[in-house]
């Protein structure tokens, strides 16, 4: 036993001057360190590389969009509160974790007598493992939507923006009770409430507009893409314009004409005679898509126009010091 010892030992020159035998198994607990980063790296990129074989399409992916005034500004606040949050981690973890290195060095790995314990212990460590790697995929998978769906506020944010040229005053992200309204289109005819959505276009959907993966029905209820049905976005738009409408009535005391829309940036809408004579409006801000609001009869003057936009401006929040 001791040959074996001494074969897989080196030897050190001490502070003395003495010779001193540094085992190999000293250095143990600075390999598991490095396995758990390295198992870590592993999962999490092929994870992330399998993800990509499997997920649907962007709508968008692949267009060229402009900035919003500051976008890069939130960028890089995005990345210094990133960095805030890694040195405070840093500076929770470093008592710890030179512990355990020093710990690790000094232990004499030759006394331990493994028992259940230690079986118990590594079971857990699995346990926490798995638990950090779902949360990892749910962090993922929501931070995918959560993108999507600011790319398409983006999107129909800019498209939306130019029809103040034509007399309308644009909202965006108007908080009301307990959600926000993506954006209000304050038109000379009547007032938007406008839903965006960003549903994930599948795998085989090619570059061509006249595939038909690219094109969603509309009935006036619901909305049908080519491989799933859905009515929630409708009715989520009629929700959020019923609140408005009665937001407005209980702050100006009259009848304003609320409209419900929803967006789908990167869709085209195919309409069947019911979703043209629906009082809920399904569009695409591309191009032109959006005009329709903007168009006669005039049914708000001017003054009464600025009064809803004050009304609903007044809903933001103060900016804090």
């Amino acid at each position: 036993m001791d040959v074996v010892a001494e074969k897989f030992s080196c030897r050190e020159i001490g502070p003395s001057g003495e010779s001193e035998t540094m085992k190999w198994s000293q250095w143990i607990g600075h390999g598991v360190i490095g396995l758990s980063f390295l198992l870590m790296l592993a999962t999490a990129l092929s994870y992330k590389l399998w993800h990509r074989t499997q997920a649907r399409r962007s709508p968008l992916q692949g267009r060229k969009i402009g900035n919003m005034p500051g976008q890069q500004l939130l960028k890089r606040i995005s990345h210094h509160e990133t960095e805030v949050m890694t040195a405070i981690a840093m500076m929770y973890t470093a008592l710890p974790l030179m512990f355990m290195v020093w710990a690790s060095i000094h232990l004499d790995w030759a006394q331990i007598r493994w028992r259940w314990i230690h079986g118990a212990y590594l079971f857990a460590a699995l346990v926490l493992f798995l638990w950090g790697f779902r949360d990892y995929v749910r962090n993922y998978r929501a931070r995918e939507r959560v993108r999507d769906g600011w790319t398409a506020e983006h999107v129909t944010g800019l498209q939306l923006n130019r029809l103040v040229m034509q007399g309308c005053t644009v909202l965006h992200d108007v908080p009301a009770d307990g959600f926000n309204i993506d954006h209000v289109v304050i038109a000379p005819r009547a007032i938007y409430a406008v839903e965006t959505k960003s549903f994930r276009k599948p795998k085989g959907a090619g570059d061509k507009g006249d595939d038909r993966l690219h094109h969603v029905s509309y009935d006036g209820k619901g909305l049908t893409f080519p491989d799933f049905a859905t009515t929630a976005p409708v009715e989520q738009a009629a929700r959020q314009a019923q609140w408005l409408r009665r937001h407005l009535r209980d702050a100006l005391g009259q009848e304003l004409p609320v409209v419900a829309a929803v967006s789908l940036p990167g869709w085209f809408i195919d309409k069947t005679e019911g979703g043209k004579r629906a009082d809920i409006q399904v569009f695409t801000p591309m191009g032109k898509g959006a005009d329709f609001m903007a168009w006669a009869p005039e049914r708000m003057d001017p003054l009464q126009r600025k009064v809803i936009a004050e009304t609903l401006a007044a809903r933001y929040p103060s900016i804090d010091s």
